[in-house]
């Protein structure tokens, strides 16, 4: 009786604890369809922000068109969006811009902050 009493205990307290596990995953889930378009966007201004950067580093000073928009995103969308993270790499990179100097090392430091700070709000398997 005591075996059949602590079996029917057991299976309960799984069975809860399943239950538990799926309303949390969903919740994630759904905060996360909830933020898509935001997430979608932030994306979209990281992939520019970095390919502009890159561009830039790649050739000495680069256009001015491509500093031009480094400084659009900096003072505009990217502001809007970025975290801690971002944002200390793109002042670095901005500080680099106006010197001239380690431009490459910063417009990396760019991407692996995006890659950060995108892995934190859509998913841990972006993060390395």
């Amino acid at each position: 009786m005591i075996n059949e009493l602590n079996l029917k205990t057991v299976s309960t307290l799984v069975a809860v604890l399943a239950l538990a596990f799926g309303i949390v995953k969903f919740v994630r889930v759904q905060e996360i369809e909830a933020a898509k378009p935001y997430l979608e966007r932030k994306l979209a201004w990281c992939e520019e922000a970095v390919e502009t950067a890159s561009r830039i580093a790649n050739s000495g000073n680069g256009p001015e068109a491509d500093a031009r928009r480094f400084w659009e995103l900096y003072w505009g969308v990217m502001g809007m969006v970025e975290k801690d993270e971002i944002t200390s790499a793109m002042i670095a990179f901005g500080e680099e811009l106006e010197s001239g100097e380690q431009l490459k090392s910063k417009a990396l430091g760019i991407a692996h902050a995006c890659r950060s700070e995108l892995a934190n709000d859509w998913s841990s398997s972006w993060a390395r």
